[in-house]
């Protein structure tokens, strides 16, 4: 897995640790990667192509990386968030665009207002 990361201190707000996350298609999602990104702060966002493919989030199919995050989600005290537009589009016509960019985040609040 390949990440790139910054952390932002923020005056009476604490600090965020926002990772940028590919993970080659052949290569298989291991709970330590995870476990060591999500312990680099008590704030953190992970997000990029993490090859996960789900219909949970507009896949047609399934893979191993899947699986694993998913059972990972409660273990490791992470939300996995999904846009609601696909972020790959297939060479082939007749294959349909679906979402591997998503995000993991740990104890963010989000506030939408």
């Amino acid at each position: 897995m390949e990440a790139t990361g910054c952390r932002l201190v923020m005056t009476g707000l604490g600090t965020l640790i926002i990772t940028s996350v590919y993970l080659l298609s052949p290569k298989k999602l291991l709970r330590h990667g995870l476990r060591a990104l999500l312990a680099l702060g008590d704030t953190v966002i992970l997000f990029g192509d993490f090859n996960c493919k789900s219909p949970r989030w507009g896949c047609p199919v399934t893979n191993y990386n899947q699986d694993k995050l998913i059972r990972h989600e409660d273990r490791l005290d992470f939300e996995i968030i999904v846009i609601s537009t696909s972020t790959y589009y297939p060479d082939i016509t007749n294959n349909r665009p679906f979402t591997l960019d998503i995000a993991l985040t740990k104890r963010v609040a989000f506030n939408f207002n």
